[in-house]
Protein backbone atom coordinates (compact mmCIF):
# COMPACT_ATOMS: atom_id res chain seq x y z
CA UNK A 1 0.00 0.00 0.00
CA UNK A 2 2.81 2.34 0.95
CA UNK A 3 4.51 1.69 -2.41
CA UNK A 4 1.26 2.52 -4.24
CA UNK A 5 0.94 5.83 -2.37
CA UNK A 6 4.56 6.69 -3.18
CA UNK A 7 4.04 5.92 -6.87
CA UNK A 8 0.93 8.11 -6.95
CA UNK A 9 2.83 10.97 -5.28
CA UNK A 10 5.70 10.52 -7.74
CA UNK A 11 3.27 10.58 -10.66
CA UNK A 12 1.69 13.88 -9.58
CA UNK A 13 5.10 15.39 -8.83
CA UNK A 14 6.21 14.50 -12.36
CA UNK A 15 3.11 16.21 -13.75
CA UNK A 16 3.88 19.25 -11.61
CA UNK A 17 7.49 19.29 -12.76
CA UNK A 18 6.41 19.02 -16.40
CA UNK A 19 4.00 21.87 -15.88
CA UNK A 20 6.77 23.98 -14.37
CA UNK A 21 9.05 23.36 -17.34
CA UNK A 22 6.23 24.06 -19.75
CA UNK A 23 5.25 27.20 -17.87
CA UNK A 24 8.82 28.48 -17.87
CA UNK A 25 8.86 28.04 -21.64
CA UNK A 26 5.69 30.09 -21.91
CA UNK A 27 7.09 32.86 -19.72
CA UNK A 28 10.30 32.92 -21.74
CA UNK A 29 8.30 33.08 -24.97
CA UNK A 30 6.07 35.86 -23.63
CA UNK A 31 9.10 37.96 -22.74
CA UNK A 32 10.62 37.47 -26.18
CA UNK A 33 7.35 38.39 -27.90
CA UNK A 34 6.99 41.52 -25.77
CA UNK A 35 10.46 42.48 -26.97
CA UNK A 36 9.34 42.13 -30.61
CA UNK A 37 6.58 44.68 -30.01
CA UNK A 38 8.47 47.01 -27.67
CA UNK A 39 8.38 49.71 -30.35
CA UNK A 40 4.59 49.99 -30.20
CA UNK A 41 3.60 52.75 -27.81
CA UNK A 42 0.37 52.72 -25.87
CA UNK A 43 -0.82 55.59 -28.10
CA UNK A 44 0.00 53.81 -31.41
CA UNK A 45 -2.34 51.73 -33.58
CA UNK A 46 -2.22 48.17 -32.34
CA UNK A 47 -1.71 44.47 -32.74
CA UNK A 48 -3.38 41.36 -31.42
CA UNK A 49 -1.49 38.05 -31.58
CA UNK A 50 -1.96 34.48 -30.39
CA UNK A 51 0.27 31.41 -30.47
CA UNK A 52 -1.28 27.97 -30.08
CA UNK A 53 0.21 24.60 -29.19
CA UNK A 54 -1.87 21.40 -29.13
CA UNK A 55 -5.02 23.51 -29.68
CA UNK A 56 -4.38 25.58 -26.56
CA UNK A 57 -3.38 29.24 -26.50
CA UNK A 58 0.11 29.41 -25.01
CA UNK A 59 0.62 33.15 -25.54
CA UNK A 60 -1.92 35.87 -26.28
CA UNK A 61 -0.94 39.53 -26.38
CA UNK A 62 -2.57 42.84 -27.29
CA UNK A 63 -0.67 46.07 -27.91
CA UNK A 64 -1.66 49.64 -28.78
CA UNK A 65 -5.00 51.18 -29.69
CA UNK A 66 -7.99 50.06 -31.73
CA UNK A 67 -9.21 53.66 -32.04
CA UNK A 68 -6.84 56.63 -31.82
CA UNK A 69 -9.56 59.27 -31.69
CA UNK A 70 -11.09 57.88 -28.50
CA UNK A 71 -7.95 56.15 -27.15
CA UNK A 72 -9.64 52.72 -27.08
CA UNK A 73 -7.09 49.93 -26.46
CA UNK A 74 -6.90 46.66 -28.38
CA UNK A 75 -8.47 43.74 -26.48
CA UNK A 76 -9.29 40.09 -27.22
CA UNK A 77 -12.67 41.26 -28.50
CA UNK A 78 -11.39 44.01 -30.81
CA UNK A 79 -12.73 43.33 -34.31
CA UNK A 80 -10.19 43.69 -37.12
CA UNK A 81 -10.66 43.60 -40.86
CA UNK A 82 -8.88 40.36 -41.85
CA UNK A 83 -8.43 41.09 -45.58
CA UNK A 84 -7.40 38.01 -47.61
CA UNK A 85 -7.47 35.67 -44.62
CA UNK A 86 -11.14 35.66 -45.69
CA UNK A 87 -10.39 33.45 -48.69
CA UNK A 88 -10.04 30.22 -46.69
CA UNK A 89 -13.58 30.68 -45.36
CA UNK A 90 -14.87 31.05 -48.93
CA UNK A 91 -13.01 27.92 -50.05
CA UNK A 92 -14.36 26.06 -47.02
CA UNK A 93 -17.93 27.12 -47.91
CA UNK A 94 -17.52 25.81 -51.47
CA UNK A 95 -16.19 22.49 -50.13
CA UNK A 96 -19.12 22.18 -47.69
CA UNK A 97 -21.53 22.56 -50.59
CA UNK A 98 -19.56 20.04 -52.63
CA UNK A 99 -19.71 17.56 -49.73
CA UNK A 100 -23.50 17.96 -49.77
CA UNK A 101 -23.62 17.24 -53.51
CA UNK A 102 -24.82 20.74 -54.42
CA UNK A 103 -21.89 21.59 -56.67
CA UNK A 104 -18.52 20.28 -57.82
CA UNK A 105 -15.12 21.94 -57.95
CA UNK A 106 -15.03 20.83 -61.58
CA UNK A 107 -18.21 22.76 -62.42
CA UNK A 108 -17.95 25.35 -65.18
CA UNK A 109 -18.40 28.77 -63.55
CA UNK A 110 -20.93 29.58 -66.29
CA UNK A 111 -23.22 26.91 -64.85
CA UNK A 112 -23.68 29.07 -61.75
CA UNK A 113 -22.95 32.57 -63.08
CA UNK A 114 -24.10 32.84 -66.73
CA UNK A 115 -23.48 36.62 -66.69
CA UNK A 116 -19.74 35.99 -66.97
CA UNK A 117 -18.28 36.36 -70.46
CA UNK A 118 -18.17 33.18 -72.51
CA UNK A 119 -14.42 32.60 -72.70
CA UNK A 120 -12.99 30.07 -75.18
CA UNK A 121 -11.75 27.68 -72.50
CA UNK A 122 -13.78 26.30 -69.58
CA UNK A 123 -13.13 27.98 -66.22
CA UNK A 124 -13.95 25.77 -63.23
CA UNK A 125 -14.63 26.57 -59.61
CA UNK A 126 -11.27 24.98 -58.81
CA UNK A 127 -9.53 27.37 -61.19
CA UNK A 128 -11.10 30.27 -59.29
CA UNK A 129 -10.12 28.85 -55.89
CA UNK A 130 -6.52 28.19 -56.94
CA UNK A 131 -5.92 31.53 -58.72
CA UNK A 132 -5.40 29.79 -62.06
CA UNK A 133 -8.50 31.05 -63.90
CA UNK A 134 -6.76 33.90 -65.73
CA UNK A 135 -9.57 36.31 -64.74
CA UNK A 136 -8.22 39.81 -64.11
CA UNK A 137 -7.99 40.96 -60.51
CA UNK A 138 -10.89 43.18 -59.44
CA UNK A 139 -8.73 45.57 -57.41
CA UNK A 140 -6.46 46.20 -60.39
CA UNK A 141 -9.32 46.78 -62.82
CA UNK A 142 -11.27 49.03 -60.43
CA UNK A 143 -8.21 51.25 -60.01
CA UNK A 144 -7.66 51.33 -63.78
CA UNK A 145 -11.33 52.25 -64.16
CA UNK A 146 -10.79 55.28 -61.93
CA UNK A 147 -11.77 54.16 -58.46
CA UNK A 148 -9.61 55.28 -55.56
CA UNK A 149 -8.58 52.90 -52.79
CA UNK A 150 -10.88 54.62 -50.28
CA UNK A 151 -13.95 54.73 -52.55
CA UNK A 152 -17.18 52.93 -51.75
CA UNK A 153 -17.19 49.75 -53.85
CA UNK A 154 -20.18 47.46 -53.45
CA UNK A 155 -20.27 43.73 -54.11
CA UNK A 156 -22.52 44.26 -57.13
CA UNK A 157 -20.20 46.89 -58.61
CA UNK A 158 -17.25 44.54 -58.32
CA UNK A 159 -19.19 41.70 -59.96
CA UNK A 160 -20.44 43.86 -62.83
CA UNK A 161 -16.92 44.99 -63.62
CA UNK A 162 -15.75 41.36 -63.61
CA UNK A 163 -18.64 40.42 -65.95
CA UNK A 164 -17.48 43.08 -68.46
CA UNK A 165 -14.04 41.53 -68.89
CA UNK A 166 -13.74 39.96 -72.35
CA UNK A 167 -10.13 38.72 -72.16
CA UNK A 168 -8.06 36.69 -69.70
CA UNK A 169 -4.54 37.14 -68.40
CA UNK A 170 -3.82 33.60 -69.64
CA UNK A 171 -5.68 30.41 -70.49
CA UNK A 172 -7.11 28.53 -67.45
CA UNK A 173 -4.57 26.53 -65.45
CA UNK A 174 -1.63 27.69 -67.57
CA UNK A 175 -0.29 29.96 -64.82
CA UNK A 176 -0.78 30.91 -61.19
CA UNK A 177 -1.68 34.58 -60.74
CA UNK A 178 -3.35 35.75 -57.55
CA UNK A 179 -6.79 37.15 -58.37
CA UNK A 180 -9.34 38.47 -55.90
CA UNK A 181 -11.99 38.25 -58.62
CA UNK A 182 -12.03 34.46 -58.35
CA UNK A 183 -13.06 34.54 -54.71
CA UNK A 184 -15.69 37.23 -55.25
CA UNK A 185 -17.20 34.92 -57.89
CA UNK A 186 -16.98 31.92 -55.54
CA UNK A 187 -18.87 33.85 -52.85
CA UNK A 188 -21.56 34.61 -55.41
CA UNK A 189 -21.74 30.88 -56.25
CA UNK A 190 -22.21 30.09 -52.54
CA UNK A 191 -25.04 32.62 -52.37
CA UNK A 192 -26.83 31.29 -55.46
CA UNK A 193 -26.47 27.62 -54.61
CA UNK A 194 -27.42 28.01 -50.93
CA UNK A 195 -30.17 30.53 -51.76
CA UNK A 196 -29.01 32.88 -49.02
CA UNK A 197 -26.44 35.64 -48.83
CA UNK A 198 -22.82 34.58 -48.53
CA UNK A 199 -22.57 36.41 -45.22
CA UNK A 200 -25.61 34.58 -43.84
CA UNK A 201 -24.31 31.21 -45.03
CA UNK A 202 -20.96 31.68 -43.27
CA UNK A 203 -22.70 32.97 -40.15
CA UNK A 204 -24.99 29.94 -40.01
CA UNK A 205 -22.52 27.23 -41.06
CA UNK A 206 -19.24 28.49 -39.58
CA UNK A 207 -19.43 31.29 -37.03
CA UNK A 208 -22.37 30.03 -34.97
CA UNK A 209 -21.24 26.39 -34.61
CA UNK A 210 -17.68 27.49 -33.76
CA UNK A 211 -19.01 30.14 -31.36
CA UNK A 212 -17.16 32.85 -33.25
CA UNK A 213 -19.57 35.31 -31.71
CA UNK A 214 -17.78 38.48 -32.78
CA UNK A 215 -17.17 37.59 -36.43
CA UNK A 216 -19.05 38.53 -39.59
CA UNK A 217 -18.60 39.24 -43.29
CA UNK A 218 -19.28 42.92 -43.96
CA UNK A 219 -21.37 43.09 -47.14
CA UNK A 220 -23.12 46.45 -46.83
CA UNK A 221 -21.75 49.97 -47.16
CA UNK A 222 -21.74 51.72 -43.77
CA UNK A 223 -22.50 48.47 -41.91
CA UNK A 224 -21.97 48.86 -38.17
CA UNK A 225 -19.37 46.58 -36.56
CA UNK A 226 -19.20 46.56 -32.78
CA UNK A 227 -15.74 47.02 -31.22
CA UNK A 228 -14.24 47.75 -34.63
CA UNK A 229 -10.57 48.70 -34.98
CA UNK A 230 -9.91 51.48 -37.48
CA UNK A 231 -6.70 51.38 -39.47
CA UNK A 232 -3.99 54.04 -39.49
CA UNK A 233 -0.75 54.96 -41.25
CA UNK A 234 1.85 57.64 -40.62
CA UNK A 235 2.34 60.65 -42.86
CA UNK A 236 5.06 63.14 -41.95
CA UNK A 237 5.20 61.69 -38.45
CA UNK A 238 1.44 62.02 -37.85
CA UNK A 239 -1.06 59.15 -37.84
CA UNK A 240 -3.90 59.35 -40.34
CA UNK A 241 -6.96 57.15 -40.71
CA UNK A 242 -6.78 54.77 -43.65
CA UNK A 243 -10.33 54.51 -45.00
CA UNK A 244 -11.62 51.15 -46.28
CA UNK A 245 -15.17 51.13 -47.69
CA UNK A 246 -15.19 48.07 -49.94
CA UNK A 247 -18.18 45.82 -49.22
CA UNK A 248 -17.28 43.07 -51.70
CA UNK A 249 -17.18 39.67 -49.96
CA UNK A 250 -15.44 36.38 -50.58
CA UNK A 251 -11.97 37.64 -51.40
CA UNK A 252 -11.99 39.87 -48.34
CA UNK A 253 -14.19 41.61 -45.74
CA UNK A 254 -14.03 39.11 -42.89
CA UNK A 255 -14.30 41.06 -39.63
CA UNK A 256 -13.03 39.02 -36.69
CA UNK A 257 -11.20 38.99 -33.36
CA UNK A 258 -8.08 37.22 -32.18
CA UNK A 259 -10.32 35.19 -29.87
CA UNK A 260 -12.53 34.01 -32.74
CA UNK A 261 -9.73 33.37 -35.21
CA UNK A 262 -8.04 31.01 -32.75
CA UNK A 263 -11.28 28.99 -32.67
CA UNK A 264 -11.09 28.66 -36.43
CA UNK A 265 -7.45 27.59 -36.09
CA UNK A 266 -8.35 24.84 -33.61
CA UNK A 267 -11.06 23.56 -35.96
CA UNK A 268 -8.38 22.62 -38.49
CA UNK A 269 -7.51 19.62 -36.33
CA UNK A 270 -10.69 19.05 -34.28
CA UNK A 271 -13.24 19.28 -37.16
CA UNK A 272 -16.13 20.66 -35.13
CA UNK A 273 -17.37 21.71 -38.56
CA UNK A 274 -16.24 20.17 -41.82
CA UNK A 275 -14.10 17.04 -41.82
CA UNK A 276 -10.57 15.87 -42.46
CA UNK A 277 -11.23 15.38 -46.17
CA UNK A 278 -12.19 19.05 -46.60
CA UNK A 279 -9.09 20.35 -44.86
CA UNK A 280 -6.85 17.92 -46.72
CA UNK A 281 -8.27 19.30 -49.98
CA UNK A 282 -7.64 22.86 -48.82
CA UNK A 283 -3.95 22.22 -48.14
CA UNK A 284 -3.27 19.94 -51.11
CA UNK A 285 -0.90 21.51 -53.63
CA UNK A 286 -2.58 21.78 -57.02
CA UNK A 287 -0.77 21.51 -60.37
CA UNK A 288 -0.74 23.52 -63.58
CA UNK A 289 -1.26 21.99 -67.02
CA UNK A 290 2.50 21.39 -67.22
CA UNK A 291 2.37 19.32 -64.02
CA UNK A 292 4.19 21.85 -61.85
CA UNK A 293 2.87 22.91 -58.43
CA UNK A 294 2.85 26.55 -57.38
CA UNK A 295 2.55 26.61 -53.60
CA UNK A 296 -1.23 27.05 -53.31
CA UNK A 297 -4.12 24.77 -52.43
CA UNK A 298 -7.70 25.98 -51.95
CA UNK A 299 -7.63 29.28 -50.08
CA UNK A 300 -4.27 28.46 -48.48
CA UNK A 301 -0.57 28.74 -49.31
CA UNK A 302 1.51 25.65 -48.58
CA UNK A 303 5.27 25.97 -48.12
CA UNK A 304 8.06 25.35 -45.62
CA UNK A 305 9.82 27.20 -42.84
CA UNK A 306 13.33 25.82 -42.28
CA UNK A 307 12.23 22.44 -43.54
CA UNK A 308 8.99 22.39 -41.52
CA UNK A 309 5.73 22.31 -43.49
CA UNK A 310 3.67 25.47 -43.11
CA UNK A 311 0.07 26.15 -44.20
CA UNK A 312 -0.81 29.84 -44.17
CA UNK A 313 -2.51 32.91 -45.57
CA UNK A 314 -1.92 36.60 -44.99
CA UNK A 315 -4.01 39.64 -45.79
CA UNK A 316 -3.54 43.37 -46.37
CA UNK A 317 -6.18 46.03 -47.06
CA UNK A 318 -5.80 49.74 -46.33
CA UNK A 319 -3.55 49.62 -43.21
CA UNK A 320 -5.07 46.41 -41.84
CA UNK A 321 -2.79 43.37 -41.73
CA UNK A 322 -3.79 39.80 -40.89
CA UNK A 323 -2.20 36.36 -40.82
CA UNK A 324 -2.92 32.79 -39.77
CA UNK A 325 -0.45 29.93 -40.15
CA UNK A 326 -0.30 26.30 -39.08
CA UNK A 327 2.54 23.85 -38.46
CA UNK A 328 0.35 20.79 -38.43
CA UNK A 329 2.96 18.15 -37.61
CA UNK A 330 3.91 20.19 -34.54
CA UNK A 331 0.25 21.11 -33.90
CA UNK A 332 1.15 24.78 -33.57
CA UNK A 333 -0.32 27.91 -35.10
CA UNK A 334 0.33 31.65 -35.26
CA UNK A 335 -2.46 34.25 -35.50
CA UNK A 336 -1.86 37.95 -36.11
CA UNK A 337 -4.21 40.94 -36.55
CA UNK A 338 -3.21 44.59 -36.79
CA UNK A 339 -4.53 48.05 -37.66
CA UNK A 340 -1.05 49.63 -37.82
CA UNK A 341 0.10 50.27 -41.38
CA UNK A 342 3.60 51.24 -40.26
CA UNK A 343 4.41 47.74 -39.05
CA UNK A 344 6.27 45.34 -41.30
CA UNK A 345 3.80 42.49 -40.80
CA UNK A 346 5.77 39.96 -42.81
CA UNK A 347 8.93 40.50 -40.79
CA UNK A 348 7.02 40.32 -37.49
CA UNK A 349 5.31 37.07 -38.50
CA UNK A 350 8.68 35.55 -39.38
CA UNK A 351 9.99 36.55 -35.97
CA UNK A 352 6.94 35.09 -34.20
CA UNK A 353 7.26 31.88 -36.20
CA UNK A 354 10.92 31.58 -35.36
CA UNK A 355 10.38 32.24 -31.66
CA UNK A 356 7.52 29.76 -31.48
CA UNK A 357 9.40 26.95 -33.18
CA UNK A 358 12.74 27.70 -31.52
CA UNK A 359 11.09 27.50 -28.13
CA UNK A 360 9.02 24.36 -28.65
CA UNK A 361 10.39 22.47 -31.63
CA UNK A 362 13.85 21.20 -32.33
CA UNK A 363 14.42 22.47 -35.85
CA UNK A 364 16.38 20.55 -38.44
CA UNK A 365 19.81 21.93 -39.16
CA UNK A 366 19.97 23.79 -42.44
CA UNK A 367 22.97 24.95 -44.35
CA UNK A 368 22.86 27.79 -46.84
CA UNK A 369 24.87 26.84 -49.87
CA UNK A 370 26.78 29.63 -51.52
CA UNK A 371 27.55 29.45 -55.20
CA UNK A 372 31.18 28.78 -55.88
CA UNK A 373 33.21 31.12 -58.00
CA UNK A 374 35.36 29.88 -60.81
CA UNK A 375 38.02 32.64 -60.77
CA UNK A 376 39.40 31.18 -64.00
CA UNK A 377 38.96 33.71 -66.75
CA UNK A 378 39.06 33.29 -70.53
CA UNK A 379 39.81 35.70 -73.35
CA UNK A 380 36.86 37.21 -75.22
CA UNK A 381 37.07 39.11 -78.51
CA UNK A 382 35.91 42.70 -78.74
CA UNK A 383 33.03 41.90 -81.12
CA UNK A 384 31.47 39.53 -78.58
CA UNK A 385 31.69 42.25 -75.94
CA UNK A 386 30.06 44.73 -78.33
CA UNK A 387 27.23 42.26 -79.00
CA UNK A 388 26.54 42.12 -75.26
CA UNK A 389 26.88 45.87 -74.69
CA UNK A 390 23.64 47.80 -74.28
CA UNK A 391 20.57 48.34 -72.11
CA UNK A 392 18.52 45.54 -70.49
CA UNK A 393 15.03 45.74 -68.99
CA UNK A 394 13.68 43.80 -65.99
CA UNK A 395 9.95 43.35 -66.67
CA UNK A 396 9.04 41.97 -63.26
CA UNK A 397 10.44 44.79 -61.14
CA UNK A 398 10.47 47.46 -63.86
CA UNK A 399 14.05 48.70 -63.88
CA UNK A 400 16.88 48.77 -66.39
CA UNK A 401 20.58 47.98 -66.25
CA UNK A 402 23.38 48.57 -68.72
CA UNK A 403 26.37 46.58 -69.88
CA UNK A 404 29.14 48.92 -71.03
CA UNK A 405 32.62 48.38 -72.44
CA UNK A 406 35.32 50.32 -70.61
CA UNK A 407 39.10 49.87 -70.87
CA UNK A 408 38.60 46.74 -72.95
CA UNK A 409 36.38 45.01 -70.38
CA UNK A 410 32.63 44.52 -70.12
CA UNK A 411 31.15 46.33 -67.10
CA UNK A 412 27.83 46.03 -65.31
CA UNK A 413 26.35 49.47 -64.59
CA UNK A 414 24.37 49.48 -61.34
CA UNK A 415 21.42 51.67 -60.43
CA UNK A 416 23.81 54.16 -58.86
CA UNK A 417 25.81 54.44 -62.08
CA UNK A 418 28.79 52.58 -60.64
CA UNK A 419 30.69 50.34 -63.07
CA UNK A 420 31.63 46.83 -61.93
CA UNK A 421 33.90 44.76 -64.15
CA UNK A 422 32.58 41.31 -65.07
CA UNK A 423 35.12 38.72 -66.14
CA UNK A 424 34.42 36.05 -68.82
CA UNK A 425 34.56 32.49 -67.47
CA UNK A 426 32.84 30.68 -70.35
CA UNK A 427 31.04 31.44 -73.58
CA UNK A 428 28.37 34.08 -72.75
CA UNK A 429 29.08 33.71 -69.02
CA UNK A 430 30.71 36.28 -66.79
CA UNK A 431 31.57 36.52 -63.12
CA UNK A 432 31.42 39.43 -60.68
CA UNK A 433 34.16 40.02 -58.21
CA UNK A 434 31.65 41.20 -55.58
CA UNK A 435 29.76 39.71 -52.66
CA UNK A 436 26.27 40.77 -53.75
CA UNK A 437 26.27 39.25 -57.25
CA UNK A 438 27.82 36.05 -58.52
CA UNK A 439 27.54 36.01 -62.28
CA UNK A 440 25.94 37.13 -65.52
CA UNK A 441 24.63 34.92 -68.32
CA UNK A 442 23.86 36.49 -71.71
CA UNK A 443 22.24 34.79 -74.69
CA UNK A 444 20.07 35.98 -77.61
CA UNK A 445 19.37 39.38 -76.09
CA UNK A 446 18.44 37.98 -72.69
CA UNK A 447 20.50 38.47 -69.53
CA UNK A 448 20.37 36.80 -66.13
CA UNK A 449 22.13 38.36 -63.17
CA UNK A 450 22.67 35.70 -60.53
CA UNK A 451 22.77 36.71 -56.87
CA UNK A 452 24.99 35.04 -54.30
CA UNK A 453 22.11 32.91 -52.99
CA UNK A 454 21.35 31.58 -56.47
CA UNK A 455 18.34 33.83 -57.21
CA UNK A 456 18.39 35.15 -60.79
CA UNK A 457 17.17 38.52 -62.07
CA UNK A 458 15.96 38.32 -65.67
CA UNK A 459 16.45 41.09 -68.26
CA UNK A 460 15.79 41.62 -71.97
CA UNK A 461 17.85 43.86 -74.23
CA UNK A 462 16.15 46.95 -75.58
CA UNK A 463 16.86 50.19 -77.43
CA UNK A 464 16.10 53.21 -75.19
CA UNK A 465 13.37 55.59 -76.32
CA UNK A 466 14.37 58.69 -78.30
CA UNK A 467 11.32 60.92 -77.95
CA UNK A 468 11.55 64.66 -78.30
CA UNK A 469 8.93 67.38 -77.90
CA UNK A 470 7.83 66.95 -81.52
CA UNK A 471 7.66 63.20 -82.19
CA UNK A 472 6.01 62.43 -78.85
CA UNK A 473 2.96 64.48 -79.90
CA UNK A 474 1.63 61.60 -82.02
CA UNK A 475 0.74 59.85 -78.75
CA UNK A 476 -1.59 62.67 -77.68
CA UNK A 477 -5.32 62.01 -77.67
CA UNK A 478 -8.18 60.46 -75.73
CA UNK A 479 -8.28 56.72 -75.18
CA UNK A 480 -11.33 54.66 -74.15
CA UNK A 481 -11.73 51.14 -72.70
CA UNK A 482 -15.06 49.41 -73.22
CA UNK A 483 -14.24 46.77 -70.58
CA UNK A 484 -13.66 49.47 -67.96
CA UNK A 485 -16.01 52.11 -69.40
CA UNK A 486 -13.47 54.83 -68.76
CA UNK A 487 -11.31 57.31 -70.69
CA UNK A 488 -7.78 58.66 -70.29
CA UNK A 489 -6.74 61.82 -72.16
CA UNK A 490 -2.98 61.89 -72.92
CA UNK A 491 -1.12 65.17 -73.49
CA UNK A 492 2.52 66.25 -73.57
CA UNK A 493 4.79 68.59 -71.68
CA UNK A 494 8.05 69.00 -73.58
CA UNK A 495 9.22 65.46 -74.35
CA UNK A 496 7.13 63.94 -71.54
CA UNK A 497 3.80 62.12 -71.89
CA UNK A 498 1.15 62.87 -69.26
CA UNK A 499 -1.97 60.76 -68.59
CA UNK A 500 -5.07 62.11 -66.86
CA UNK A 501 -8.22 60.68 -65.32
CA UNK A 502 -11.10 62.83 -64.11
CA UNK A 503 -11.18 61.05 -60.73
CA UNK A 504 -7.60 60.02 -60.01
CA UNK A 505 -5.81 63.03 -61.50
CA UNK A 506 -2.75 63.24 -63.73
CA UNK A 507 0.48 61.28 -63.73
CA UNK A 508 3.62 61.07 -65.83
CA UNK A 509 4.44 58.14 -68.11
CA UNK A 510 8.13 57.33 -68.46
CA UNK A 511 9.40 56.19 -71.87
CA UNK A 512 11.52 53.03 -71.80
CA UNK A 513 11.67 52.30 -75.52
CA UNK A 514 9.69 53.71 -78.41
CA UNK A 515 6.08 52.65 -77.92
CA UNK A 516 6.64 51.33 -74.40
CA UNK A 517 6.05 53.44 -71.27
CA UNK A 518 5.69 52.77 -67.57
CA UNK A 519 3.29 54.59 -65.27
CA UNK A 520 3.53 55.41 -61.58
CA UNK A 521 -0.16 55.59 -60.67
CA UNK A 522 -1.99 52.69 -59.03
CA UNK A 523 -2.43 49.84 -61.48
CA UNK A 524 -1.41 51.90 -64.52
CA UNK A 525 2.00 50.24 -64.87
CA UNK A 526 3.07 49.10 -68.36
CA UNK A 527 1.75 50.80 -71.51
CA UNK A 528 2.38 49.50 -75.03
CA UNK A 529 1.02 51.60 -77.92
CA UNK A 530 -0.76 49.93 -80.87
CA UNK A 531 -0.36 51.00 -84.50
CA UNK A 532 -2.40 50.12 -87.58
CA UNK A 533 -1.02 49.04 -90.97
CA UNK A 534 -0.36 52.73 -91.79
CA UNK A 535 1.80 53.02 -88.62
CA UNK A 536 -0.80 55.34 -87.04
CA UNK A 537 -1.41 55.17 -83.26
CA UNK A 538 -4.83 53.60 -82.73
CA UNK A 539 -4.67 52.68 -79.03
CA UNK A 540 -2.64 51.06 -76.31
CA UNK A 541 -2.60 48.06 -73.99
CA UNK A 542 -2.08 48.65 -70.29
CA UNK A 543 -1.00 46.00 -67.80
CA UNK A 544 -0.68 45.88 -64.03
CA UNK A 545 0.70 43.07 -61.93
CA UNK A 546 -2.63 41.14 -61.94
CA UNK A 547 -4.49 42.53 -64.95
CA UNK A 548 -2.78 42.17 -68.33
CA UNK A 549 -3.28 43.79 -71.73
CA UNK A 550 -6.44 45.82 -71.20
CA UNK A 551 -7.13 47.56 -74.52
CA UNK A 552 -7.80 51.30 -74.82
CA UNK A 553 -8.77 52.61 -78.27
CA UNK A 554 -7.98 56.10 -79.47
CA UNK A 555 -11.23 57.96 -80.04
CA UNK A 556 -12.46 61.20 -81.56
CA UNK A 557 -13.83 62.79 -78.41
CA UNK A 558 -16.39 64.89 -80.35
CA UNK A 559 -17.85 61.77 -82.00
CA UNK A 560 -17.73 59.95 -78.68
CA UNK A 561 -19.80 62.67 -76.98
Amino acid sequence: MFKVILSIIAFFMSLFAFGQIDNSKHINLENKIDAVFKGIKKTDPGVSIALLKDNEIIVQRNYGLANLEYQIPVTNKTVFHAASVSKQFTAFAILLLEKEGKLSLDDDIKKHIPELHNFKKKITLKHLATHTSGIKDQHNITRLAGWNLDDIITNQQALELIYKQKTLNFEPNEQFMYSNSGYTLLAEVVARVSKQSFSSFIQERVFIPLKMNNSLFVDKTGQLVNNKAYSYYKENGVYRKDIYQNSSVGASNLATTIEDLTKWSVNFSTFTIGNKTIFEKMKKLESLNNGKTYGYGLGLFVNKYKGIQKVEHSGLDASYQAYIGWFQKQNMSVVFLSNNGDLNGGRIIRKLTGLCLDEFVQQPKTSSKKLTRQNTFIKTDLQTLKNHEGFYWNTKDRFSRELRISNGYLNYVGGDGKLTKINPVDKNEYEFDTKEYTGVKISNGKMKVILDDGYALSFEKYIPANYNKENIKELKGTYYSKELNTTYPFYTEGNHLIAHHQRTGEFKLTAIENGFFIGSKGSFRNVIFIRNSKKEIIGFKVSSNRAKNIVFKKINIKQFL
